[in-house]
């Protein structure tokens, strides 16, 4: 399942600390997929963490770049950490703790199983993209039944980043943007065109692209008006933030067909014809999360709106972390 690591203008866990929270994620799933595979009756079947159903890749696969450890940077990187990215254990080890009657539940199938403990998933990043421990953002009912948002939060690794419709600030201005969607390798600029099974779109150079739907023609704003911008504010943050990462456009179709003779540069035209191929390609990335990943990442998080509230538990409590009380055992 890919990180959901900005989620519209809401508060994320992500933007406090990009380094921690996607190998953290990865270690709570993991063992909340152990959790429910334990608590089966010994007569049914465990259930193995099959590649060929969708939302499931290899929990054996390490999915985090190797990087040098020791005890003082670690130390070190601690120490610098604003007290809203020290958390509250009990909530760290225990995310999943509303949803235990999942695992309580013996009589139904692999595939039921498992299709829960996505959707138990998809509500727990929803949760990690809307809060932190001090503050949290309203979530519209809505978002819960995006189908778009769960196609990309389920049909893609742990080692995907996930930008949904973000809101960038451009010198103090709001800037809606898609879906972006970072790799290990690349970051793409997604725009999404479907309708109808039998649509077909009409590329055009101009404002407008058509949308040809059997006998009937509705024009439609050329999604590369968008993607460019997307594009453009990209590359600028990774050109500030010296991240070597390619940006790359791509329109996508799943249940249509694009065709015209204007071939935009640097898009991929991905329609019902290359779809599956192009999943595929990208569903086998090998690749871990990176640092660059995570470096590009945080440059876009970093110039993110974020619109919440502080939780009435934080209101009164304005105290700044006190270094010496991580040394008042040595006293």
């Amino acid at each position: 399942m890919a990180q959901l690591i900005k989620l519209q203008d809401f508060i994320s866990r992500y933007e406090t600390d990009i380094y921690r929270y996607p190998s953290q994620y990865i270690r709570l799933k993991k063992e909340r997929w152990e959790k429910i595979n334990a608590s089966l009756d010994d007569q049914q079947p465990k259930l193995s963490d099959s590649t060929f159903f969708e939302g499931f890749e290899d929990f054996d696969q390490n999915w985090l770049e190797p990087e040098k450890k020791g005890l003082f940077g670690t130390l070190k990187r601690w120490l610098k950490k604003p007290k809203s990215s020290i958390e509250d254990i009990s909530e760290i080890e225990t995310p999943f703790r509303e949803f235990d009657q999942l695992s309580a539940d013996r009589k139904k199938t692999k595939e039921e199983i498992k299709q829960e403990f996505l959707n138990e998933l998809f509500r727990f990043q929803i949760n990690w993209a809307s809060s932190t421990i001090r503050d949290f953002s309203y979530v519209d009912k809505r978002i819960y039944e995006d189908e778009i948002l769960k196609y990309f939060l389920q049909h893609f690794p742990d080692n995907y980043l996930l930008l949904y419709k973000p809101t960038l600030l451009v010198k103090k201005a709001p800037i809606e943007l898609e879906i972006i969607l970072i790799s290990p390798v690349t970051t793409f600029c997604i725009t999404i065109i479907e309708n109808d099974d039998m649509s077909v779109f009409k590329t055009d150079r101009g404002n407008y692209w058509s949308e040809l739907i059997r006998d009937q023609e509705i024009k439609r704003i050329n999604p590369m008006l968008s993607l460019n911008r997307a594009e453009s504010l990209i590359k600028g943050y990774y050109k500030h933030y010296e991240v070597e990462m390619p940006v790359q456009k791509i329109v996508l179709s799943r249940t249509g067909y694009i065709e015209g003779e204007y071939e935009p540069s640097n898009t991929l035209l991905i329609d019902k014809r290359n779809y599956s191929e192009w999943y595929t390609k990208l569903r086998r990335l090998p690749s871990p999360i990176k640092f660059v990943q995570l470096k590009g990442a945080q440059a876009l998080l970093k110039h993110s709106q974020s619109t919440y509230v502080r939780r009435y538990e934080w209101e009164q409590d304005n105290d700044e972390i006190n270094i010496d009380e991580f040394f008042d055992e040595d006293k």
